[in-house]
């Protein structure tokens, strides 16, 4: 993780102060009520928004991918997904203030569909969390709380970015634009914010018709209001996102025009939140998200909806805290392949055909969570209870506790150990797809018998944070002492996992018809365990981070479960500078992937990816920015991958990018 003191003070042009003390973030992840990070029985990773600005271009696709122990992933449909603990997109619960997202590719939610314009900061979980959120939280959850504003601000960013060896056109150049306003109106602290991106994507080879990644037009739109009424806060929120992409894929001999990938997508989302601070609370959500996508010879449209109603209330008992609530969901889902048109004729040479029939399904949940402190030790257990419409009753319990090993607050010692149940409900897309590309020569099939997941899981973290000696204070005038600060984190993770869902192919299938038919099936039993360890250095004005993970998951016959990295290293250095220049530079390394049963070889399996950044808060209206991604332009080999073969190096481009923020209040 970055350090988002060093990083923070430098951009708002503060110092940071001479015994070097960390801020202390509060957090609400863990627990479903605020309190400091390093009394939270479970461990939670926070990134700024500060932060995600200096390692994105816009949106979460890349900036997740420098928290330790967080792998993302390319999709298909060239969005980006996450990883933590082993457990893919579909078991990590991603939340936006508490609350869920639209899954557009089953569910695992595109991170490249999240802005991180309006981001106080995100909390990361890594875990099984289904006591506390239910379905999906398997691997773990990534809440992304939004900013409450506070006060009347304005201010405007622009950044252009250059894809310096595989631009597709040398004159290309990416924008991205960012306003941000809130004002005080009629005792109302109203906000509007709106992101565009404008991306020409990039291309590996320019003598092939295929282009490597699509151009892209996203727009994001926010509008809030909110107002305190005595002790009771309100708040509404609209948002409004789209995003149009084309990649040129392949030309059909003996047929004029070329095939593309297309993807246009536009999605709506409306919020409210009616709460007393530390009391109770009520929040409601409706989020609709319509995409057409697919070869421009085989579009389909798909309608998702999603609607969640969550109340919350907590309370003291004696020497007991509790935290229980109830939630309301439903998720609506419809697909269908357009008709197919001749590029010469103008004529449909195929019917439209329904691959989900508006499809739905409701829950209601409930769930309790007790805290017990005793001194500076702390029990929490909870209990969750799920009736599904289509599954019925489904439970989850767990227990955590955190253990302070010794007194001294400023060189702590604390053990936080975890145990407990996390389940996950099959999607309606993977009961009911019928995902036909058999122009291509493939198809992939929902299944309904499939079953809900189960697993068992268990942590144990280590963790340390406190002085590793005095040293003279570089670069002050004061001359003072300081004393640098370490952090060391140990945590060994276990989980088994039943009725795992994935997909497989049908050979039975495949041979009748002659394509390549994949279906989705469970898995009886599935093993993951690994390790994260982390260390984090601050002393004067540099701190530096370095992160360990490994991961062993294999299914019950001992095969190893493909596209997950069995080795993970991450490194970020950042050194503020004279004259309020802040320089970051950090390192993600990635080894040990193995191959899906439809690979037939190894072209890579380790990848380096090295990435500078420098920022300079000029004055209190202006700043700069500016860096290079990708410094040794590592990418996949598309010719490998193109013939079957493993190369787990990202669909990625050295970019060179700058860029200017001026603040107007």
């Amino acid at each position: 993780m970055l350090n988002a003191s060093a990083y923070g003070q430098s951009f708002s042009g503060k110092k940071n102060n001479i015994d070097n003390e960390p801020l202390e973030r509060m957090v609400v992840t863990g627990t479903r009520s605020e309190l400091a990070q390093s009394r939270s029985p479970i461990s939670i990773d926070v990134i700024s928004g500060v932060e995600l600005q200096q390692v994105s271009h816009g949106t979460l696709a890349s900036a997740l991918n420098y928290i330790p122990g967080v792998v993302t992933k390319r999709n298909s449909k060239d969005g980006y997904t996450v990883q933590m603990q082993g457990f893919d997109g579909d078991h990590v619960l991603v939340l936006l203030d508490s609350q869920p997202l639209i899954s557009p590719t089953g569910s695992s939610v595109d991170l490249d569909q999240i802005s991180v314009l309006n981001i106080e900061r995100i909390e990361v979980l890594r875990g099984a969390a289904s006591v506390l959120y239910g379905s999906s939280a398997m691997g773990g959850v990534i809440n992304i709380i939004t900013r409450k504003q506070a006060r009347n601000s304005g201010k405007f960013r622009y950044q252009a970015s250059s894809y310096t060896q595989n631009s597709i056109d040398s004159g290309d150049v990416a924008g991205l634009y960012q306003l941000d306003l809130s004002q005080m109106i009629l005792g109302w602290q109203g906000s509007v914010s709106a992101q565009k991106i404008d991306d020409p994507g990039f291309d590996y080879d320019e003598n092939t018709l295929a282009q490597s990644a699509p151009s892209t037009d996203k727009t994001f739109v926010n509008f809030g209001l909110a107002r305190t009424f005595g002790e009771i806060n309100l708040a509404l929120k609209s948002r409004y996102f789209s995003d149009e992409k084309t990649k040129l894929r392949y030309a059909i001999p003996g047929q004029t025009g070329d095939i593309s990938y297309l993807s246009d997508v536009e999605q709506w989302q409306q919020d409210f939140s009616l709460s007393k601070e530390q009391l109770w609370k009520v929040q409601g959500r409706y989020l609709q998200h319509d995409e057409t996508s697919g070869d421009s010879n085989g579009l389909r449209d798909a309608i998702i909806k999603l609607a969640e109603l969550d109340s919350q209330y907590q309370w003291q008992l004696k020497d007991f805290s509790f935290v229980s609530g109830l939630v309301l969901h439903r998720d609506e889902l419809y697909q269908i392949k357009q008709p197919v048109v001749s590029s010469s004729t103008g004529d449909a040479t195929s019917n439209g055909t329904i691959e989900i029939d508006d499809k739905g399904r409701n829950s209601a949940e409930g769930y309790t969570q007790g805290s017990w402190q005793v001194g500076e030790h702390e029990l929490v257990a909870g209990v969750r209870v799920q009736h599904d419409s289509d599954f019925g009753w489904h439970s989850a319990t767990r227990v955590n506790g955190l253990f302070a090993l010794n007194k001294d607050t400023h060189n702590a010692w604390q053990l936080r150990v975890g145990a407990g149940q996390s389940y996950r409900v099959p999607t309606l897309k993977e009961r009911f797809y019928v995902f036909d590309h058999s122009n291509l020569g493939y198809m992939v099939l929902g299944n309904k018998f499939l079953e809900p997941e189960t697993a068992l899981s268990a942590n144990v973290e280590m963790s340390y944070q406190g002085s590793v000696g005095n040293l003279l204070a570089l670069g002050t005038s004061t001359n003072q002492q300081r004393s640098p600060r370490l952090s060391l984190r140990a945590n060994a993770h276990y989980a088994k996992a039943e009725d795992f869902i994935t997909t497989v192919t049908d050979a039975e299938a495949s041979a009748q018809t002659g394509l390549l038919i994949s279906r989705y099936e469970n898995v009886d039993q599935t093993y993951i365990k690994g390790v994260d360890l982390s260390a984090k250095l601050s002393w004067a004005k540099v701190d530096y981070q370095l992160s360990y993970s490994y991961l062993h998951a294999t299914d019950d016959d001992g095969a190893y479960l493909s596209d997950r990295p069995t080795h993970q290293i991450k490194s970020n250095v950042n050194w503020q500078l004279p004259f309020d220049i802040n320089l970051l530079a950090y390192v993600v390394y990635e080894a040990g992937e193995h191959q899906n049963s439809t690979q037939t070889g190894i072209e890579k399996d380790d990848w380096l990816s090295v990435n500078l950044s420098v920022n300079q808060h000029i004055n209190e209206q202006w700043q700069w920015n500016a860096g290079v991604d990708n410094v040794f332009d590592e990418h996949q080999d598309s010719t490998a991958i193109a013939s079957g073969l493993l190369d787990v190096r990202p669909l990625a481009s050295r970019r060179l990018f700058a860029g200017v923020t001026y603040q107007f209040y």
